[in-house]
């Protein structure tokens, strides 16, 4: 329960569903965002897809919408080699805006999401070990036993895809049950570790 909001705002950010999520019937059962929270959600998502392609030359936009619409009608199915053909397409500007709507929305989610059940709020109560929580911002203190934040990360906050722009707008253009699909087949494909 404690990693439940860090791991919610990674998967939002990613664009991976949560079917028991997705279910309003099943939200309370399942400990699931409210159907309110759920379309706070969903508009944050909409304002930065709306709000990032805007930060785009046309020229790009039209690169970054045609690399889109190939992933969702099939012809493009390497997510990775999608989203570095976005990264490669934007200029440095337009890579620091992208990123920027990104960290809006998250905020944005943050701090529509309830208290959670163990007083650690979305927006950086404290954490295990007296550190601050797993959502707090990059001038919030300490991490544990006095370690700097995100200390056990040698990749900053946002780890191995935080600063990715294309991986970013795959997620808000492609449609969830199609990164879903397109996951699976690529876990599939990898080499089975023996």
């Amino acid at each position: 329960m404690k990693l439940s909001l860090p791991v919610l705002a990674l998967v939002v950010a990613t664009g991976l569903p949560l079917a028991a999520c997705a279910q309003q019937s099943n939200a309370a059962e399942n400990g699931g965002p409210s159907p309110e929270i759920r379309a706070q959600m969903q508009q944050a998502r909409d304002n930065a897809k709306t709000a990032a392609l805007n930060d785009l030359t046309p020229a790009n936009r039209a690169k970054v919408q045609s690399i889109i619409d190939q992933v969702n009608n099939g012809q493009l199915t390497d997510l990775r080699a999608a989203a570095q053909q976005i990264d490669a397409a934007l200029t440095p500007a337009e890579t620091k805006a992208v990123l920027a709507e990104r960290d809006k929305m998250m905020a944005t989610i943050r701090a529509s999401m309830p208290p959670r059940p163990d007083g650690a709020g979305p927006n950086g109560g404290p954490g295990p070990n007296g550190g601050p929580g797993p959502n707090a911002g990059p001038n919030a203190g300490p991490g544990p036993n006095g370690a700097p934040p995100n200390a056990g990360n040698p990749r900053g906050p946002g780890g191995a895809r935080g600063n990715d722009p294309g991986r970013f707008l795959l997620s808000l253009g492609v449609s969830r049950e199609k990164m879903r699909a397109l996951r699976e087949a690529q876990m599939q494909q990898q080499p089975k570790p023996q």
